[in-house]
């Protein structure tokens, strides 16, 4: 089968997943979940859903922009597709993922839950097979929503929105604003969302998934640090951004395992630049965005890059930036490089405190990580060091 045949066939099936559901939805809002007419639908859908896991892993659709994304493609909008797209945006969901396993029940609470948009709105469930994104989501009763949850969510959004970035030059600064939104109402819904967000979560895909941890370890220090109201959400925004200029960097030399060769280096040091000029013809983006993706690999003894001929006064949201960066660089495990120990992590960043890294920022970065760990014996070992005043 052609490629473009292969692209029809799939767009088909998804339609008439499309038009399945949401005339079960539709069907169960009339009447009830046990109609004759729903069963039969949901039978089918089920059925429709598998035949996709035949050729996907899963079944993840997302919304950037006004289109609706199936496997890293627009799909061509039909009636049915604009259907679940238009029901998906009233419950607030813009993210939807199908896992294999999926039992009927979940299919089903699915349906149920795409007729809300019809009546009453309403929180929606995630379930073990069937996760949604931006929306409130309610665990099993007593059961806590961990920030990283959310994040795993909004990470494969930032991942979608920057691959449609590199191929189309485009970036969607509404979305990364929305996923920036989400973790800081995540935050404040939370009296100690800090501790909440434990463990980070470290997906295959590294660059994204890591612009999102950096986003939360930001978060985290300005929220300890007092900041509040927009300047929480651009700092934010900044570290969801601050490696976008990596999109312009071949992506051998980015996946390459060991150390780069002093070309390779060359290349990847001009990624600051360019994604500070990139940022800066989007319309949209806070300028804090632009400064910290310039400034984040300078260092705090301007030893770093890009070189200034004159002192320079890096941001304190590029010194957050580069603290998050560095800690949750060392801390994820990646094919080639295994993680390091949270006391192995200390000891190094205490080093850097004070040449690389901001020496009061990095030291309540770290008494945060160990709030988190609840390591007595890591606290002693910090001592107090310098604090921010």
């Amino acid at each position: 089968m052609s490629q473009l045949k292969r692209k029809d066939a799939q767009q088909d099936k998804l339609s008439d997943l499309s038009r399945l559901l949401m005339t079960a939805a539709a069907t169960a809002s009339l009447y009830n979940p046990a109609h004759q007419l729903v069963r039969q639908l949901h039978r089918n859908a089920y059925n429709e859903i598998h035949l996709l896991f035949k050729e996907h892993e899963d079944i993840t659709l997302k919304i950037i922009g006004d289109k609706l994304v199936f496997a890293d493609k627009p799909v061509t909008k039909s009636a049915q597709t604009q259907r679940l797209t238009a029901t998906l945006e009233k419950l607030g969901i813009s993210f939807l993922k199908i896992k294999p396993g999926v039992t009927p029940e979940e299919l089903l609470g699915l349906i149920l839950n795409l007729g809300k948009s019809q009546g009453k709105q309403s929180s929606i469930s995630n379930s073990e097979h069937i996760q949604y994104g931006k929306v409130e989501v309610r665990q099993q009763e007593n059961q806590q929503l961990k920030l990283a949850e959310i994040a795993e969510i909004d990470a494969e959004r930032v991942m979608d929105i920057c691959r449609q970035a590199r191929k189309r030059q485009k970036l969607e600064v509404d979305g990364i604003k929305e996923v920036v939104d989400g973790l800081v109402a995540a935050f404040s819904d939370k009296s100690d969302a800090f501790l909440a967000m434990a463990p980070l979560r470290a997906m295959d895909e590294y660059t994204y998934t890591h612009s999102t941890n950096v986003c939360i370890l930001n978060l985290a220090q300005a929220k300890a640090l007092g900041v509040e109201g927009q300047l929480l959400n651009d700092i934010g925004i900044a570290a969801m951004l601050h490696d976008i200029g990596k999109m312009f960097v071949p992506p051998e030399i980015l996946a390459k395992p060991g150390k780069p060769t002093d070309e390779e280096w060359h290349i990847l040091q001009q990624h600051p630049r360019m994604g500070a000029e990139y940022l800066l013809d989007t319309p949209g983006v806070p300028r804090l965005a632009v400064v910290t993706a310039y400034e984040h690999h300078m260092q705090y003894n301007n030893a770093g890059y890009p070189k200034s001929r004159h002192p320079w006064k890096v941001h304190l949201c590029s010194h957050m930036t580069a603290i998050s960066d560095t800690y949750d660089a060392m801390r994820t495990r990646r094919p080639y490089e295994e993680s390091l120990t949270q006391e192995k992590i200390m000891g190094i960043m205490k080093n850097l405190a004070g040449t690389k890294l901001h020496p009061q920022l990095t030291y309540s970065f770290l008494r945060l990580i160990i709030q988190l760990e609840r390591n007595d014996h890591l606290l002693d070992s910090l001592g107090d060091g310098p604090q921010v005043h």
